[in-house]
């Protein structure tokens, strides 16, 4: 078949191209030929004729905005007044660099389809003369004027269908109508195209503006694939026009296996700032690993500290097995489990149009409510003793007559809804770049974070002789277990407070309502549950509190805003506002149910030393509190890559772009990123 081809080729097409005589002409460094469609001239019509350069190697000519420097072709019919150039078809120009400015053009070879119109005047009189002028540069710049006299009606049928075909692949060249969403904004310093792309396929991408001083040409040109657009940002030039009502220009984008160039022309919206999105230098495998450290160090953070007490316990417990490796393995399996269906339910709901992030849960006073419940039944029973044999208590091996693996999977559940809130060192890259990624990504992500918060335990339990070092079971633990409910306690206080902080005072009569159900429930388990009518009671008692918390719930019943102590708070226009002014900005994303967070504020923005910074003006302090749902919040931290709270944004005055602080602080390093 390949043989028949070169054969065809040899026989049909060739002779086409070896018979043609086109008008051309050799300048210095170039050699032009004229191109036709038609041999004909009607009035009244267009037409085209194409300009074929083939350049010298290593020179250029240039395109219609040739950038910082040159000048684009230009052609004139001399001999014949009734047939006038209207405009060249642009194929999509190339960067032709001349350090150190930018220019653009074309080399080797290219065609300039010319559009002419022939008015009613026209008569055929016999040969033209066409004149060309261009700039050829190298090293050096040469003008070169090129003129050919020829007859269109000298022009064969074998010369048509070669100009044809030659035209007809360089029309393929003509960069395409852009028909995505498209946004332009221009600063002093810089103009911002931004279009829709939710595959985030994107590797590379380049403006060539058609308009003349609407960006520095030689700056180098950013893009940034954002949450479902992808945004592409350059400088503007010291001396800039805002006259321009609309950028028009050659887009180029380079998927992962094909460029395409864009025709765009679409208005300018002229704004004081446009931020530079924070830039994300992680791959997969950094990702990955960044993920299991944060998973590790998140079991020392507050957030995860009341379920260590029931690990201890639990692993107490469970040493005296044969087996014990096997708790250790189904705790993960617990873990991991959770942290799928976490993520699952975190894309369903973005799917859905929600804009959430990590720890999103905690958002919800209703789930605040359940847990401090949990967490008061849990100090509850250990602090009274209280021996359940039912599967509540297999939350850690509680009560001395609840034995299985279904304690360990519990177990690992419960530790990723209370840590999820949290976010520390490593982590916080590593989830907001995750969450950015689709599922499939994502859930390598967030599968190595869990077995980072697993491992500890895993390892305990996969190495018999670290198992030996854990004293026997024995009388001890029922102490140990009533200091372990003081932790419990100060959680389920905690998280009651948030939950003031989410609904007022509404939401936490509510959950004192549950919470005297609940404590009856086991104080008549405790008392007396030997009679299946007192079993009864405490079960439905139990339930009663429970169901009360759901049916009562309203996701309409948000607390009146917070004042706040410090500050003022957070908003995009403020942001932008404060820097135009030239003041140092930082920015504290934060929430109530984020332990880290509160930890920060009390050690780093609620000390005397901070506050007088804002006082003095020296910082301009906002605060976005993501304790409600709050879909500007969350599209900020996916801005900057982030999946969730604590972040930390400064802005040094006259800065481009904001430092971002570590998810946990001391005034040592606070001075150190802000001075």
């Amino acid at each position: 078949m390949k043989k028949k081809l070169i054969l065809f080729f040899i026989i049909f097409i060739f002779p086409l191209f070896v018979n043609a005589k086109l008008a051309s002409v050799d300048t210095s460094h170039a050699k032009i030929e004229l191109l036709v469609e038609t041999n004909e001239i009607v009035v009244n019509e267009d037409f085209v004729i194409g300009i074929k350069f083939e350049i010298e190697p290593g020179w250029h000519i240039y395109w219609k905005n040739p950038g910082d420097s040159g000048l684009p072709a230009e052609i004139e019919w001399k001999n014949i007044e009734s047939i006038e150039f209207k405009k060249f078809l642009w194929p999509s120009p190339e960067k032709t660099p001349e350090e150190p400015l930018m220019t653009y053009g074309y080399y080797n070879e290219v065609v300039l389809p010319a559009i002419f119109s022939v008015d009613s005047d026209y008569i055929k009189n016999g040969p033209s003369i066409f004149e060309i002028d261009f700039l050829i540069c190298e090293k050096i710049c040469i003008p070169e004027k090129a003129v050919i006299d020829f007859d269109l009606s000298s022009y064969s049928d074998d010369d048509i269908q070669v100009s044809r075909e030659i035209l007809s692949s360089w029309y393929n060249e003509l960069p395409i109508n852009f028909d995505r969403k498209l946004l332009i904004e221009a600063s002093d310093n810089y103009l911002s195209i931004e279009w829709e792309n939710k595959n985030n396929d994107i590797t590379q991408a380049y403006f060539f503006p058609e308009n003349k001083g609407l960006i520095k040409y030689s700056s180098e040109q950013d893009f940034y694939n954002l949450e479902n657009s992808t945004k592409l940002i350059v400088e503007r030039p010291i001396k800039y026009s805002n006259n321009a009502k609309n950028a028009i220009g050659v887009l180029e984008i380079q998927f992962a296996n094909i460029k395409q160039t864009y025709q765009i022309d679409q208005s300018i919206s002229y704004v004081d700032k446009i931020e530079i999105p924070e830039t994300s230098n992680l791959s997969f495998m950094l990702a990955i690993i960044l993920a299991f450290f944060g998973g590790i160090i998140l079991n020392i953070m507050p957030c995860v500290f009341p379920v260590i007490a029931l690990k201890v316990m639990s692993f107490v417990k469970e040493s005296s097995e044969k087996n014990a490796w096997r708790h250790g393995l189904v705790f993960g399996l617990g873990v991991e489990l959770s942290m799928l269906a976490l993520l699952s339910l975190t894309f369903i709901f973005r799917n859905l149009g929600q804009a959430v992030g990590w720890g999103w849960q905690l958002q919800s006073s209703m789930v605040s409510t359940l847990l401090s419940l949990l967490f008061f039944s849990i100090a509850f029973i250990l602090f009274f003793k209280v021996e359940i044999g039912t599967s509540f208590t297999r939350l850690g091996n509680l009560g001395s007559k609840s034995t299985g693996y279904l304690n360990s999977l519990l177990l690992g559940c419960l530790t990723v809804i209370v840590a999820t809130p949290c976010t520390g060192p490593f982590m916080g890259a590593a989830i907001g770049w995750g969450l950015s990624q689709p599922f499939y990504v994502s859930s390598f992500i967030f599968l190595s974070l869990g077995l980072g918060v697993a491992f500890p335990t895993m390892f305990l339990s996969l190495i018999p002789s670290s198992l030996n070092l854990l004293p026997k079971p024995g009388e001890w633990m029922v102490k140990v277990g009533q200091v372990m409910a003081i932790p419990m306690l100060l959680t389920a206080i905690w998280l009651a407070w948030v939950v003031q902080r989410q609904s007022g005072f509404i939401g936490l009569r509510d959950l004192l309502i549950a919470l005297f159900l609940i404590i009856t429930s086991l104080s008549i388990y405790k008392m007396s549950h030997l009679r299946i009518t007192n079993k009864f009671l405490s079960f439905s008692a139990a339930i009663l509190g429970v169901v009360y918390i759901i049916f009562s719930y309203d996701a309409e019943r948000i607390s009146t805003p917070k004042e706040l102590i410090i500050g003022e708070s957070w908003e995009t226009a403020k942001v932008n506002q404060y820097r135009s002014e030239g003041k140092n900005v930082l920015v504290n994303f934060t929430a109530d149910w984020c332990l880290t967070c509160k930890v920060n504020e009390a050690v780093v923005f609620n000390s005397k030393f901070f506050k007088e910074s804002v006082s003095n003006g020296n910082i301009i302090y906002l605060v976005a509190d993501w304790t409600n749902y709050d879909p500007k919040i969350t599209e900020e931290l996916e801005k900057y890559k982030r999946g969730g709270v604590p972040l930390y944004l400064y802005w040094k005055k006259d800065a481009k772009s904001p430092k971002i602080l570590p998810a946990i602080l001391s005034k040592q390093i606070f001075n150190e990123y802000t001075r």
